[in-house]
């Protein structure tokens, strides 16, 4: 065990990915107990409200983190982080799971997380005069902001709860957006070249352009028009210009040309879901279906998924094995996929068994993950 320790802290991803897994799984067991009764929290909290801040900030919060500061060092050519940074961060993320028995701590701890996080990559970035990157620390520059506020708005027990909290959810969306418009059509066309030269540039992935960034710009339009409650049959409008130019822009990438290998086409899957999401939600906002199936489709599609697809390329690609597809992998990303149909569906239909369906998917798909990806991340690289 003390051997594994310096190991598991000497790369961003190996510890911060382990707490993406452990949440995967005990937080939707626990959330899974206390919907059905089971369970009854310590002290008087919103539950829907605690979970879904658990899966964006908690779940997800992890999954950026461990991103972007393994990723930091290839943008600035700089060392990696490790050692006491990484010790520091992973207990701030413990300690700020905490809310349903130390609430206070909880969202101490969850405040100086983002702030950490932020500083750390400021570091990183400023240093190495990066300015491409510097978009990034804006944007967990507003996580920061949006974790306090909603830390305050819990406490003070605001009406403002549930805007702070799809405003978390609808950051993360959108930084997938960003983050996968760089790097799916990159892999995408790496994977390609390497398979089938000599293609033309009309049979490789687009290059970022107007459709991306019009896509873009109607993604965070329509998220604002969301938050803002304005007139729901106008948000449905948005919805459908969103869900359209989001489409064009994921053919662009020419994912359907990469079927054969899962660690491409399963980054292609989960950015689908965002138009497919934005289509529920607006839906939901204009009355026709309930606005859990678009939050679902957004969260579970789209949010689980791609942390999948991307931390499972990241260990791979970290400890020096070979980028390819595992059928325990495969089944992680189909399992996650059919948590997300069963989830939206059971919103819809209102179905107790679509319900506990995808909870089963989700946990099984977790799990596979987890026995295919724990032993990597426990692992030296395989060139030592």
């Amino acid at each position: 065990m003390l051997n594994t320790l310096p190991l598991l802290f000497s790369f961003a991803f190996r510890s911060l990915f382990m707490l993406v897994v452990l949440q995967a799984v005990i937080h939707i067991v626990l959330w899974s107990a206390m919907w059905n009764g089971l369970l009854t929290a310590p002290i008087e909290v919103n539950s829907i409200y605690w979970h879904g801040h658990e899966m964006a900030i908690g779940f997800a919060g992890a999954a950026i983190a461990g991103f972007l500061l393994t990723a930091v060092a290839t943008w600035t050519g700089r060392p990696q982080i490790q050692g006491w940074p990484l010790v520091v961060l992973c207990l701030c993320w413990l300690v700020a799971r905490l809310g349903l028995v130390a609430p206070l701590f909880a969202a101490t701890a969850g405040i100086f997380y983002w702030f950490f996080l932020l500083a750390l990559m400021a570091r990183e970035v400023v240093a190495a005069s990066n300015n491409r990157n510097y978009k990034v620390l804006a944007i967990l520059f507003v996580f920061l902001v949006l974790e306090s506020l909603y830390q305050y708005t819990l406490l003070a027990q605001s009406p403002l709860l549930q805007q702070i909290l799809w405003s978390q959810i609808f950051l993360v969306v959108v930084m997938i957006n960003l983050i996968g418009g760089r790097i799916i059509p990159a892999f995408t066309r790496n994977w390609l070249s390497k398979q089938q030269g000599g293609l033309s540039q009309d049979q490789l992935p687009a290059s970022f352009g107007f459709v991306d960034s019009t896509a873009t710009l109607a993604l965070i339009v329509f998220f604002l028009a969301t938050l803002a409650a304005i007139d729901g049959r106008l948000i449905l409008i948005l919805a459908i210009v969103t869900s359209s130019l989001q489409t064009w822009r994921l053919l662009r990438w020419k994912g359907y040309r990469c079927l054969a290998e899962p660690l491409v086409w399963m980054m292609h899957l989960s950015y689908a879901w965002i138009p497919i999401g934005v289509l529920l939600l607006g839906f939901g906002q204009a009355g026709y279906v309930s606005v859990s199936a678009g939050i679902h489709a957004l969260t579970i599609g789209t949010v689980a998924s791609m942390i999948i697809s991307i931390a499972s390329r990241a260990a791979l690609g970290h400890t020096g094995r070979p980028l390819q597809a595992h059928p325990l992998l495969t089944g992680s990303i189909v399992l996650i996929a059919l948590s997300a149909l069963s989830r939206v569906a059971a919103s819809i239909l209102t179905s107790n068994l679509l319900l506990t369906s995808a909870t089963a998917f989700w946990i099984g798909g977790f799990l596979c993950f987890a026995v295919r990806y724990i032993p990597v991340l426990l692992s030296p690289p395989l060139d030592e």
